[in-house]
């Protein structure tokens, strides 16, 4: 100040037109020369006096041009209006420095009075201060703005390599540094198992992974989870080794609670190599991994449906015989007649009259008790499914609503009521049926009566039909024909109605078939919607589904489960070709029947065996995923990994993310181009934690925190901080850089390699 002043007393420059020797430029030289680091705040700037105000626009824009004035301006104060900000922007261009408020006290209880802006800030430094004003579009902002997003607040350790260790997390971008074997895996694998999110079905190296947690917990070790929901709400995630999860809120434990889907709201898990690993499957693992928590009710309601259809199978199978057993009966039936003619020509029916009509009597009563005795049962399964409702129910009461609820149980007591008849109706049923079984007994008892009278008409029937010489005719065989006669018509009656039944089994089957279906579409449905929203955020990389698609599979599955039939591949190849599903044979058998004519009853008979497994059998949807309109799968590794996390990132629907060594086979330019800009865009909405050897990730990512690992004496040891703490600087540097001397050369030779070096 006494510099810039030079031979001016205060009065003189604290004044409205006081001015300084030296000119703008000129000042900041000055400054230079002190070799100590500084910035400038323009206060007031457009206030009389102020920056842009006691400059014109040309002037401005040759202070935008200068490298004293860009490297030095980082912050303009109090701007106010939208015409100037505009100008000053397009004058000063990509120098245009970052717009702050102040309290301009003149006292200290004037602090904080005037409006207020904040700076995001790890450390409380020159250098802190410094950096987020240069990184003025992340770090600071005129308001507060709360997380919405669900997110892990910390993880603690009782036993293992990390015993008594805890771990905080920011709810934007985390980084577990330290050289290979220091423990930054065993982390990232503890979370994954506490949250208990699956590997998928294409891990690599989940024998490796799951002793890796093994190592960390030891036996009997546990690791404690706090995270937030999307509504505030607090939780405790606990887990021993080998022990399911428990969640706590406020310290009682909560059973049922959906730990991805109540808690995290789609957190996100890719171990070493997930990314890069593009095997056989691979598209559909990554599918379930990005929209897998949102087909969890479909799945339920889809699992619900196969038991349904499975029961429905059951059902027709039972009645599967009634074409054959009604043309058994009916042969019985017409060959028995045929035989009692013989006997109507010489007498005996008129004669074994009475005992005929005595076998039928009994065949009837004994028909009507098992009916009855079947209804009861019935009715008793009816009753006892239902009655624990109807009693428990009503045993709720109502904080908020008392007068309703006792309004509208009076109505419930009237159903109840109905109810009750029901029992009442099967306790008289239960009577009834006792009082019908001893009359039913007391026939029996009068037939046994009449079984000397029977037997002597036998007699006599036999010794007449001796004397007229037809001694082949036996009247125990008449009575063994009527008998069979009976009975054919009783089964023929039933088989008839049960042939009826058939055709209505068959109709439900495949009602239920097609509700089966409808569920299958409404899932490939949700499938396509969010792969739809997926894509629309990234131009690059597109996933693209087909509706049971995979017709390899439906072809696998179709020779596992008709083996040994001989049945010819191409014969499987052509079903696959012309049906979707075997719920599409079973509609259209006819035409099953024409596709596979050579073989056509082994192929009914191994159809119908295995009915029901074929029916529930789902033919998998097939995915493709393309990046640059070319298939994942034909390009590079490299190309591959750097597709996948950026599609990943872009789709922006994981609250939270954790990627151990995003880096594997990503090259440093798609890293710090794409990927960690991307990540920088993004954070606030969306927690990550990554385990890295790349520093392009903690530096340029601009971690907000980052936890430094460290393996010694058989235990994991972590120093934590920000970005901005100078330690943790030194530990990225020491880490990830090789050390300081490495760094520093580095830098050396990348000034030496910048082309404007070389031309001077």
């Amino acid at each position: 100040m006494n510099v810039t002043f030079a031979g001016k007393t205060p009065s003189e420059y604290e004044n409205a037109n006081g001015r300084s020797v030296d000119s703008l430029i000129e000042t900041i030289k000055k400054l230079e020369n002190y070799h100590k680091d500084f910035f400038i705040v323009f206060a007031h700037a457009e206030n009389k006096s102020g920056l842009l105000t006691e400059l014109d626009g040309g002037r401005i824009q040759e202070l935008g041009k200068n490298e004293f004035f860009r490297r030095r301006s980082l912050a303009l104060q109090k701007i106010r209006t939208n015409e100037l900000r505009a100008n000053a922007k397009n004058w000063l261009g990509d120098s245009y420095p970052a717009e702050v408020e102040g309290s301009d006290c003149k006292a200290i209880d004037q602090i904080g009075k005037g409006q207020a802006c904040y700076l995001k800030t790890g450390d409380f430094t020159f250098e802190s201060v410094k950096y987020t004003l240069l990184d003025h579009q992340n770090r600071l902002s005129c308001e507060l703005k709360p997380y919405k997003h669900s997110r892990i607040l910390g993880i603690s350790f009782e036993g293992g390599v990390l015993d008594s260790q805890n771990l905080n997390f920011s709810p934007e971008l985390n980084c577990l540094i330290g050289i290979r074997g220091s423990g930054k895996s065993s982390i990232v694998e503890a979370i994954r198992y506490v949250l208990d999110i699956p590997f998928g079905e294409k891990v690599v190296d989940d024998a490796y992974k799951n002793q890796l947690v093994r190592h960390t917990f030891a036996s009997g070790g546990k690791a404690v989870i706090k995270a937030i929901d999307r509504h505030g709400q607090e939780y405790e995630i606990r887990r021993i080794l080998n022990d399911y999860p428990d969640v706590y809120v406020n310290g009682s434990i909560q059973p049922g609670i959906k730990i991805r889907e109540t808690i995290l709201h789609k957190p996100i898990y890719f171990g070493q190599k997930d990314l890069s690993s593009t095997g056989e499957g691979f598209e559909k693992d990554l599918v379930e991994k990005l929209v897998g928590e949102k087909l969890v009710e479909i799945r339920r309601n889809i699992e619900t449906q196969r038991q349904r259809v499975s029961e429905a199978v059951e059902n027709l199978k039972k009645l599967a015989s009634v074409d054959d057993q009604k043309k058994e009966y009916e042969g019985k039936k017409l060959d028995a007649e045929y035989r009692l003619k013989i006997f109507k020509e010489h007498g005996v029916e008129e004669k074994l009259q009475k005992q005929v009509d005595f076998d039928s009597d009994s065949r009837v009563l004994l028909q009507v008790l098992g009916f009855i005795k079947g209804y009861l049962s019935e009715l008793n399964d009816f009753i006892s499914r239902f009655e624990d409702d109807f009693n428990n129910l009503k045993v709720y009461k109502s904080k908020q609503n008392a007068k309703f609820f006792e309004d509208f149980f009076a109505i419930y007591d009237k159903l109840n009521g109905t109810f009750l008849t029901h029992k009442q109706n099967l306790e008289n049923g239960k009577v009834g049926y006792a009082e019908l079984k001893t009359k039913a007994d007391a026939f029996v008892e009068l037939k046994k009566g009449l079984k000397d009278e029977f037997a002597e008409i036998e007699r006599k029937l036999a010794e007449h039909l001796k004397e007229i010489g037809v001694q082949s005719i036996r009247p125990d065989d008449f009575l063994k024909l009527r008998k069979t006669v009976d009975q054919a018509k009783q089964m023929l009656e039933l088989l008839e109605k049960q042939q009826k039944q058939k055709s209505t089994v068959h109709l439900e089957l495949v009602k239920e078939l097609s509700t089966l279906n409808d569920l299958w579409h409404i899932e490939f449905k949700t499938i396509q919607d969010a792969l739809n929203k997926i894509n629309k955020n990234q131009p690059a990389l597109a996933i693209t589904a087909e509706y049971k698609g995979d017709k390899e599979a439906f072809i696998v599955i179709m020779k596992e489960m008709f083996k040994g039939s001989r049945i010819r591949e191409n014969t499987f190849q052509s079903l696959a070709e012309k049906f979707t599903d075997f719920g599409a044979m079973f509609r259209d058998f006819e035409k099953v029947k024409y596709e596979a004519s050579s073989s056509i009853e082994v192929f009914e008979r191994y159809f119908t065996e295995n009915l029901t497994t074929l029916l529930t059998w789902q033919v998998p949807n097939r995915f493709i995923i393309k990046y640059r309109d070319k298939e994942l799968k034909h390009h590079s590794l490299g190309q591959r990994a750097s597709a996948l996390i950026l599609f990943v990132l872009s789709q922006r629907d994981n609250d939270l993310i954790i990627i151990d060594q995003p880096e594997d086979d990503l090259d440093n330019q798609t890293i710090y181009a794409d990927v960690v800009k991307l990540i920088r865009k993004i954070k606030p909405e969306t927690q990550f934690i990554f385990a890295t050897h790349n520093a392009n990730f903690p530096v340029l990512g601009d971690a907000e925190l980052i936890h430094s690992c460290h393996y010694s004496d058989e235990m994991i040891v972590l120093e934590s901080g920000s970005i901005d703490n100078p330690s943790t600087q030194k530990e990225i540097v020491e880490i990830m850089e090789g050390g300081e001397e490495a760094f520093n050369r580095r830098k050396e030779i990348y000034q030496i390699w910048n082309p404007q070096n070389s031309l001077k």
